[in-house]
């Protein structure tokens, strides 16, 4: 269950993805932005794919702080293009955004009919719900669990642009098996002990947000916080005894879903790298003017108002 993501199958779709596009954007969860970023997969772009272009997209920037979300496309940007979505149907954010930076690819590939873009990313990124909102409809599959999208798919966006989506990738890492499931890889439905994770979720949370989030004080530990939340919620077994696997399976539900707030930082940037400006490295084989349109309107997101989660600014300490 813990090789979600890792199968051949699912790498060769992901090869299969980025030999057909013009532009990858790699889509990646903004309350934690580096912990869902592949930069072995930045590597091979950059090394044996010179003249596809990345694009970074923190998507879910509802779920976190305005501030947080300017910091990380401060910090991200000085990498490759970066945008702030939120993916919906009706209320989304970025999608002007975005659909603007993807015109501007389709002028740097003028010599082609049309680019083809793809979409990367961890499962349960979001990816195909950023396709359903710059298509305005339900092309692609969703689901609030991972692992949804099986196979690659072509979908048109316009006569000159093509999107493709591809299924969540896990990249080799260090990640433990906690991490892998707050990173929402797994289904929380699959777990044989969902309460072995929810002590990083309470050292990750703020206790304030947990007690807003489940009416719940003065726990001692994990065991403590699932037996308050089984009597709180009413999940106990027969003959009144706590059912403590629903409940830990609760609370992760509404952590992979964005119900208990929990953001991981920006790191705070040197004043005069902030004010620096640089442009993003991704930009050295295309148009001039059309890159600088690019750099303009990922900087432009900065003085946007950007969908803020009803967080205090207090919330700055959250822990990684």
């Amino acid at each position: 269950m813990f090789e979600k993501g890792q199968s051949k199958r699912i790498w060769g779709e992901l090869y299969k993805v980025l030999d057909s596009s013009d532009v990858a954007i790699q889509v990646l969860d903004a309350r934690d932005p580096q912990g869902t970023r592949c930069h072995h997969l930045e590597k091979h772009l950059k090394e044996n794919c010179i003249h596809k272009h990345l694009i970074l997209l923190l998507n879910k920037c509802d779920l976190i702080p305005a501030w947080a979300t300017k910091g990380w496309l401060r910090v991200l940007s000085k990498e490759y293009p970066t945008l702030a979505f939120h993916a919906s149907i009706t209320k989304p954010f970025g999608k002007g955004s975005l659909l603007s930076v993807l015109r501007q690819f389709a002028q740097l590939k003028n010599d082609k009919q049309a680019i083809s873009v793809g979409f990367i990313g961890y499962p349960n990124v979001g990816k195909s719900s950023v396709i359903n909102t710059l298509r305005t409809k339900n092309d692609c599959k969703v689901a609030p669990v991972p692992g949804e999208t099986k196979v690659w798919q072509y979908i048109t966006l316009t006569k000159r642009i093509f999107l493709i989506d591809c299924p969540g990738v896990v990249y080799p890492n260090s990640d433990s098996e906690t991490d892998i499931v707050l990173k929402g890889v797994v289904r929380v439905s699959n777990l044989q002990d969902a309460s072995e994770h929810i002590g990083e979720v309470l050292r990750r949370v703020k206790r304030e947000h947990l007690e807003r989030a489940y009416k719940i004080k003065d726990w001692e530990d994990e065991s403590d916080f699932l037996l308050k939340l089984c009597h709180l919620t009413g999940k106990l077994l027969k003959g009144g005894e706590p059912d403590l696997m629903t409940a830990a399976k609760m609370a992760l539900h509404d952590w992979q879903r964005g119900k208990i707030p929990f953001f991981v930082p920006p790191p705070r940037l040197a004043e005069e790298d902030d004010n620096a400006s640089k442009e993003p490295t991704d930009c050295e084989d295309g148009s001039d003017a059309a890159m600088k349109a690019i750099a303009d309107v990922t900087s432009q997101q900065l003085n946007d108002t950007i969908p803020d989660a009803s967080l205090n600014e207090n919330n700055e300490e959250v822990d990684d």
